[in-house]
């Protein structure tokens, strides 16, 4: 009895743990973003040069949450691939790229820091009533980025060229994982425009709505499509099965 009572307390400890309920951890600093934005692609080629459509968060950036990113963690925006987005496509589509918008300042360059980004399976909760993050459909190569300036950048990374052709009219995720902590904490960007059940973030406590901690908008990160053909079916594989087509 003592036993089985000692795994109940570790099972309750745990559920305290996820949720609006460890938000304190971190303070929400908002600040207007003002300024050019600069495009960071290292050593690929230009994002979007072969895309079709981009899909995510494409509202315009208006706040900084300052002093936000320690890094090791990662970052994960729900999307609704609307065929209606992208005519171009008249089959499946495929993530060709995945890009964050950052701020740095003065104190936070110059700095160097690995990161990977990845396209993902939304899966239902019932409990929170939306979609939450599933499992990886595709995950790219780690890169290197480096930034010498202070300032505002889309940082965007290539996907592998093996992902596997999705279909229209589902929903999906986008990641973009910082492989790599900071010494110092650069800024993370939004819109300004709560909706909640959007955008997520990992930093060790499982996968937390940053609308939680008290963000004013969603993160400003979104994803190059490309068309492709033959998509696979939604509802008749799962991805794990589907990952081991391409490797």
């Amino acid at each position: 009895m003592k036993k089985l009572s000692i795994v109940v307390l570790s099972v309750l400890c745990l559920a305290l743990m996820t949720g609006p309920s460890f938000a304190a951890d971190r303070q929400v600093v908002v600040t207007p973003v003002s300024g050019d934005v600069t495009t960071i692609n290292p050593g690929i080629q230009t994002s979007g040069a072969s895309g079709a459509c981009v899909m995510g968060n494409l509202n315009p950036i208006a706040f900084a949450i300052t002093d936000w990113i320690w890094g090791a963690e990662k970052y994960k925006y729900m999307f609704y691939a609307d065929p209606a987005l992208c005519t171009a496509c008249s089959d499946g589509f495929t993530v060709e790229a995945v890009t964050l918008v950052m701020q740095f300042g003065v104190e936070d360059v110059p700095v160097s820091f690995d990161a990977r980004v990845d396209f993902e399976e939304a899966i239902w909760d019932d409990a929170l009533q939306c979609n939450y993050p599933g499992p990886e459909i595709c995950v790219s190569s780690a890169y290197t980025v480096t930034i010498d300036a202070p300032g505002l950048y889309n940082i965007t990374l290539p996907m592998d060229a093996d992902c596997a052709c999705a279909h229209f009219g589902y929903w999906y995720g986008i990641s973009f994982e910082f492989l790599t902590a900071f010494d110092s904490s650069p800024d993370i960007v939004t819109d300004e425009f709560p909706v909640g059940c959007t955008s997520w973030n990992d930093y060790g406590q499982g996968w937390a709505d940053l609308l939680d901690f008290g963000f004013p908008g969603e993160i400003s990160l979104y994803a190059d499509i490309v068309c492709c053909g033959n998509p696979v079916p939604v509802d008749e594989s799962t991805w794990g099965n589907i990952k081991a087509m391409f490797r």
